[in-house]
């Protein structure tokens, strides 16, 4: 059985259940994963702001990959390791550009989230996100009157940006289509879904998996030796550079055709049941 030195794990829809927790046997076998010496890393969409730092502090996990790969930061000290993000002239022009659609866009900025606030209201009454990812939006962001504007004057270089969209009462997903094929058609950014049908994008060759690599040079551990579970579109690239890649049973089919093995979901302890298997404890 594959024994990995790294594991990165993905928070929503896979460390953390439906309902935003860790289930205590998953909590357990991270614990003794990393009495064994495995490197346990956190690997989102999300901003450095928007870690679990207390989960983190508690589990011993020490790294963390965000926003889709384009920061990856020392937790304990806050210290961004790498960066690689839009730069402040292009993030701009996409974010004015964007206003034309009707979505809600958080940008995550050195390690913080801004959103605009005449948008907010997409987030608070939104029928496709989960109570605890909704709570974790309103209650993380920074709101700016004016997105793009604030960006332009204060030369904000972008890690990355989270759009969502609003549904309509036959569940069509307002300007989704169009937004998406307007991303698509600038080859600068890297475009995918994180999850209840959002647009996330970064700058073109940043990814979890780029992030992932950076994390085992620089802990010199080889890649060839880590695990990933993830569930969504934006872990793709993540799961097919790890040395063992595990899908959620709730995760996307197009995920668990790259995938090594499928594990349980993550309302049924699926991370912790997979991280039992590598370690011979289940």
């Amino acid at each position: 059985m594959f024994t990995p030195k790294i594991i990165a794990l993905d928070l929503d829809g896979t460390l953390f259940s439906g309902a935003g927790e860790v289930t205590p046997y998953t909590r357990e076998q991270i614990r003794l994963a990393v009495r064994k010496k495995t490197t346990i890393v956190i690997s989102t969409g999300r901003p450095f702001t928007g870690l679990p730092f207390d989960v983190a502090k508690e589990l011993g996990i020490a790294y963390a990959i965000t926003a889709n790969g384009a920061a990856i930061y020392r937790i304990a000290d806050k210290t961004c390791l790498y960066e690689d993000a839009i730069a402040p002239e292009t993030a701009a022009e996409i974010c004015n550009s964007l206003k034309k659609f009707h979505l809600h866009l958080d940008a995550f900025i050195d390690g913080n989230a801004y959103t605009q606030s005449s948008t907010f209201h997409i987030i608070r009454h939104s029928r496709i996100l989960p109570e605890s990812v909704k709570n974790y939006i309103l209650t993380t962001r920074n709101q700016v009157p004016d997105l793009a504007a604030y960006m332009q004057e204060n030369r904000l270089a972008l890690q990355k940006a989270t759009l969502t969209f609003e549904q309509e009462s036959d569940g069509k997903l307002i300007d989704r289509e169009e937004t998406k094929k307007f991303l698509l058609k600038r080859p600068d950014l890297h475009v995918v879904c994180g999850g209840y049908h959002n647009l996330e994008f970064t700058k073109a060759g940043v990814t979890k998996g780029t992030g992932l690599s950076f994390l085992c040079n620089y802990l010199h551990i080889p890649l060839q030796d880590s695990m990933v579970c993830g569930d969504s579109e934006n872990d793709l690239d993540i799961l097919k550079a790890a040395g063992y890649a595990v899908a959620m049973e709730n995760a996307e089919d197009e995920i668990k055709s790259v995938c090594d093995f499928v594990t349980r979901s993550c309302n049924n302890d699926g991370v912790g049941y997979a991280i039992a298997r590598c370690f011979g404890d289940e």
